[in-house]
């Protein structure tokens, strides 16, 4: 069940009231008047009666767009991603799920425009690709400023009418030069296939068909949430320097925007976050680690849980420094170093390509050519598919 979106309210007979919609859960009251009521709350106690409890908490847009907030929503991230790719990994590249008409022509998927695949003949993880997009087109996924189809002009015209409308703040993303709609999934899924998709499996077939596309589409969803979030973060930049970025765009100088962005330090601290995650969630579950006697000391969950952790770390490092020396780390599900490169490589550049497009349009101008959606701007991946 998704949980409450992180900027969304819903209309609903006149009142506002929460719903589940896409995205973190986070307060989402502003402080313009189109707000959701959030000054009281109920809790229900051990006889039943129901008590309000004040609560004054608003949260404003200038205050979702703060960039600790939106790292703290992007380390959240990184869980999703990790496990999501820790998940593809288990099943071998079964590339006969990628190949056009590789299991006939399976017509048109459920929900979607048929005139989109006309003449077309799809491969099983684009049929499966779009109908899951169908479906939450019509619950609502894509009316979220953090969600991006890679097939949009195949969704339906909308929600289901029966459900209540999402409402977003207004002033969230910049709409001038269709800033706030930008799509990088066209070359996020040219290189999930060509690079990142070889790097995590085994080559084969293992007829794990269906569920090799389903966890595909779970790691693509997240990268793409994860890569888009760069609007949000570029949006977030320009408000506390709107003229150094005026300047640089007036300028046509894409070298000095993306310079200005880049934080160099919150970049090496995500790699090796990053990594550490790989190493620790990899890997089996610790409880087989911890020493006996080490066990037996622990004479409540609390210090059983903190032992467990302590070993955790000492584990997650083996694994890290055996896989940057070259050992043997076939004891993990995914090598942290190829979590790494996966961040270093594809996630933060094609992120950044996110905002210098994001910034260019900000400020009123078309992006160079080489920030183009179907094209990452430094593409340094390699195609490491089987021929």
């Amino acid at each position: 069940v998704p949980e409450a979106h992180a900027f969304a309210t819903s209309t609903s007979t006149g009142t506002k009231n929460r719903v589940a919609g896409w995205g973190p859960k986070i307060p989402t009251s502003t402080s313009r008047s189109a707000t959701i009521d959030d000054t009281t709350s109920t809790s229900t106690s051990a006889n039943g009666d129901i008590a309000k409890t004040e609560s004054t908490e608003c949260v404003k847009t200038a205050d979702l767009l703060s960039l600790d907030s939106i790292r703290s929503t992007l380390i959240r991230q990184e869980e999703t991603i990790i496990f999501a790719i820790i998940e593809r990994a288990q099943y071998r590249q079964n590339g006969i799920v990628y190949a056009p008409g590789g299991f006939g022509n399976l017509g048109v998927p459920l929900g979607v425009n048929p005139t989109c695949v006309e003449n077309q003949s799809l491969s099983f993880l684009e049929y499966v690709l779009m109908g899951t997009e169908a479906l939450h087109c019509q619950v609502r996924r894509y009316t979220s400023p953090e969600e991006h189809p890679f097939f949009p002009a195949c969704l339906p015209s909308g929600p289901l009418g029966g459900l209540p409308q999402l409402e977003y703040p207004s002033d969230l993303l910049s709409p001038i030069g269709d800033a706030n709609i930008i799509n990088f999934n066209e070359i996020l899924l040219q290189k999930y296939l060509q690079w990142v998709l070889p790097s995590v499996t085994k080559t084969g077939d293992d007829e794990q068909h269906g569920s090799t596309v389903l966890a595909d589409i779970a790691v693509l969803q997240a990268l793409s949430k994860r890569i888009h979030y760069g609007k949000f973060v570029a949006e977030s930049k320009y408000r506390s320097d709107p003229e150094g970025y005026q300047k640089l765009v007036d300028a046509g100088d894409a070298d000095g925007v993306m310079e200005l962005l880049t934080n160099s330090a919150v970049e090496a601290r995500v790699l090796r976050r990053a990594r550490i995650k790989a190493a620790t969630y990899g890997r089996e579950p610790l409880m087989t680690q911890l020493p006996e006697q080490k066990a037996a000391e622990c004479s409540d969950a609390a210090n059983f849980v903190a032992a467990a952790a302590a070993s955790a770390v000492a584990t997650a490092f083996e694994a890290m420094n055996s896989s940057s020396d070259g050992d043997d780390v076939t004891q993990g599900k995914v090598d942290p170093a190829v979590i790494q490169d996966i961040y270093e490589k594809f996630i933060i550049p094609l992120t950044k390509d996110v905002e210098v497009d994001y910034l260019f349009r900000r400020c009123g101008r078309d992006p160079p050519s080489e920030y183009a959606p179907d094209r990452m701007s430094k593409d340094l991946l390699p195609d490491l598919r089987d021929d």
